[in-house]
């Protein structure tokens, strides 16, 4: 009875197994304009069942299922517009488990929405925007995976401008209540790939990159009206990401000079705010956000003293000596400058 409960058992496992391996690539399929039932079916099959292999905790079984659905999104299957809505809705399907807020699986969830950020549709886009905002995801990974995932679905090309404009609009307006300083730098460089959209006309093109600045100036004047005059915000620790990168973006030779103009205008006043607090109400009593304040007070340095023309001073090094009177000097002269 022993061996025949061990033979029992293998043929189990091998029919499990053979089950399992049916779903072969779709990559041909998702290629073709016309897609029978059969082939749908087969889409079906690869989608949901590599979406229940995420499932897991083992870090390769985890790898091969991620490499396995994001094979079909491969530039030598050329998928067309009807595979890639197939295989979004069939994704669909078999995300909505790993999604859900009973799955405590972060991994298997975090890798679903790097996968629905590659489908570059609405259909990814809307998920994607439901798990960046905090009122309806709070769990910080999806937060940071999903606002990551909408620069990405940007950068497939495949969104109609209307819908790029309105779920770009919706992200600039979370990062004034996103906590976490991380996911906010994170949304910051979704909002700056607008103006990497692939495939646009010059005039489309021009349009996106008014659009990445003006949210990206909305964004940047509400998280600063956000941050308390005195006290430690661990929020401030984004702007030393975010400015040196709205620094770089407004230094390129192509951006038009009445828009980056209308940047600096709206952008120094609270700039100068901001560093004018920081260097009136140094976070002294604790050394990680007296360092994390003096970067970022460095880096809005760099931005005012470039859009007013006043004041070159070192100020990394005067915030590293507490010469924060001298900082306040150089407030003044922006001041004067504005």
């Amino acid at each position: 009875m022993s061996k025949l409960h061990f033979i029992a058992s293998i043929l189990t496992l091998t029919i499990c197994s053979a089950v399992f391996s049916q779903p072969r690539s779709i990559s041909s399929i998702v290629g073709e304009s016309d897609i029978s039932q059969e082939d749908e079916v087969k889409i079906q099959k690869f989608a949901v069942a590599w979406a229940q292999e995420l499932e897991t905790e083992d870090g390769e079984a985890l790898e091969r299922a991620h490499k396995k659905l994001a094979s079909p999104f491969d530039t030598d299957a050329r998928m067309t517009p009807n595979g890639r809505n197939l295989y979004g809705k069939y994704l669909k399907e078999g995300f909505s488990p790993l999604l859900s807020v009973d799955n405590q699986n972060e991994m298997a969830a975090v890798n679903a929405l790097q996968i629905y950020s590659l489908l570059g549709t609405e259909q990814g886009c809307s998920v994607l925007i439901k798990h960046a905002h905090a009122s309806s995801e709070d769990r910080d990974a999806l937060r940071l995976w999903a606002s990551i995932g909408i620069g990405t679905t940007f950068l497939v090309g495949e969104l109609k401008q209307n819908r790029v404009d309105r779920y770009a609009k919706l992200l600039g307006s979370y990062i004034p209540n996103e906590s976490v300083w991380y996911i906010i730098a994170r949304q910051f460089d979704s909002l700056a790939s607008l103006q990497e959209i692939p495939g646009l006309e010059q005039d489309k093109r021009r349009e996106m990159e008014d659009l990445s600045f003006s949210l990206q100036t909305d964004a940047l004047v509400a998280l600063l009206a956000s941050i308390p005059s005195s006290g430690a915000d661990e929020r401030v620790q984004a702007l030393s990401l975010v400015l040196p990168s709205l620094r770089l973006q407004l230094n390129e030779p192509g951006v038009d000079a009445q828009l980056k103009d209308a940047m600096y205008s709206a952008i120094i006043p609270p700039l100068t705010t901001f560093v004018e607090n920081a260097a009136t109400f140094p976070p002294s009593d604790d050394a990680d956000s007296l360092a994390s304040y003096g970067r970022a007070v460095q880096a809005a340095s760099l931005l005012v003293s470039k859009g007013t023309g006043v004041g070159d001073a070192d100020v990394a090094t005067l915030w590293a000596n507490g010469d924060y009177s001298e900082i306040l000097t150089l407030v003044r002269l922006w001041r004067s400058g504005q």
